[in-house]
């Protein structure tokens, strides 16, 4: 037998979707930019360049290493990988990156490119176990 929909259950839908609503927007706006971006390029494990994510600044490098090379676009505060070398190219399909935290990884020619928030504030003081 169908039972019919009384006005609490729409409350309780309409509740739920609200809350939904409320998260996503919370997520949504809590990723706005807090402080400087900027892209650190690793080549073999090493720290090989350092660029600040803005709006204005533009450029293009290619990072070679014994592994192969990889051409590295920046642009309108995004990084990607433009060219690589290697069999896969996984790294050009990784796409363009912005938010701190971001990575792209060429694993057969070591690279990696990771953006941080140059923000103190935001840093952990101390972890308690």
């Amino acid at each position: 037998m169908r039972e019919k929909i009384n006005k609490y259950d729409i409350a309780l839908i309409l509740t739920i979707i609200a809350v939904n609503i409320l998260i996503l927007a919370y997520g949504t706006l809590n990723t706005v930019d807090k402080g400087k971006k900027i892209a650190y390029i690793y080549s073999d494990n090493r720290l090989v360049g350092e660029y600040t994510l803005t709006d204005d600044y533009k450029t293009e490098f290619v990072v070679e290493s014994e592994s192969g090379s990889n051409k590295i676009h920046i642009e309108d505060g995004y990084v990607w990988i433009e060219e690589a070398t290697c069999p896969d190219k996984i790294c050009l399909h990784q796409g363009r990156i912005s938010n701190d935290g971001e990575v792209i990884v060429c694993l057969p020619n070591r690279l990696m490119v990771q953006i941080k928030d140059n923000n103190p504030e935001d840093e952990l003081d101390v972890i308690v176990k």
